[in-house]
């Protein structure tokens, strides 16, 4: 089960695809099991399912203590939920972010009720708001803004969509990183789950050890992105 998000996981013109369910698709081929995706919109409930033993496996949760008393959580992630500074391609070497005193001057787009980091609103920074995640971008490629945070990856999947790829690019550091993971129910009744847990870690390191996630990854973004080491 999964809650629908682009890139990772959605339905397009009645087919379910993204980036986990290419993931997905190949680890359960090796295993041979047959699987349905079910999409549910509510993060909550997929737990509540996988509480009840009435799903198997969700699709990119993050690790949480309280999770782990009914979620089994691999050793392996190949994906970390990241929020990087966007810039405007032509200012790349010239706007840097390793302390927050580089950004001091610029002017720094922020979005209403996004928490972002504590560090990132006691850093004094000239801030520009606005209602709407989306309109970020805009403003950045209109130069009402020098630096934005973002969701790195759906930043680029969706500016990519627009054809605005090669007019941004983002800051390598990270504002804030967390690994997300493909998660095993623990009331799962489906024979030797556990075994099938050890598994799914062995080829997920072997699928980002060859390069096969990184070129799904980059299929969706036209950009490379870091995979987790673990």
């Amino acid at each position: 089960m999964a809650n629908p998000q682009e890139p990772y996981k959605f339905q397009e013109n009645g087919i379910i695809q993204g980036i986990d369910i290419e993931i997905v698709d190949i680890v359960m081929k090796k295993l041979n099991i047959p699987y349905v995706i079910k999409f549910i919109k509510s993060d909550a409930r997929i737990q509540q399912e996988a509480q009840k033993g009435r799903a198997d496996m969700l699709l990119l949760f993050s690790k949480r203590k309280s999770r782990e008393e009914y979620l089994l959580y691999p050793e392996e992630s190949y994906v970390n939920i990241t929020w990087n500074f966007f810039i405007r391609a032509e200012d790349e070497n010239k706007i840097t972010f390793d302390t927050f005193d580089d950004l001091k001057g610029l002017t720094i787009g922020a979005t209403n009720d996004i928490s972002y980091t504590p560090a990132f609103f006691d850093a004094n920074l000239r801030l520009e708001t606005a209602p709407r995640n989306d309109l970020q971008i805009g403003k950045l490629l209109k130069n009402r803004l020098d630096a934005v945070p973002m969701n790195t990856i759906s930043t680029l999947y969706e500016e990519k969509k627009k054809g605005n790829l090669e007019k941004i690019t983002f800051l390598p550091k990270p504002l804030k990183s967390k690994p997300y993971y493909n998660v095993f129910s623990k009331a799962s009744t489906y024979p030797n789950i556990s075994e099938i847990h050890r598994k799914y870690n062995q080829i997920i390191k072997e699928l980002k050890a060859d390069g096969t996630i990184q070129n799904i990854f980059e299929k969706y973004l036209s950009k490379q992105i870091n995979i987790p080491n673990s």
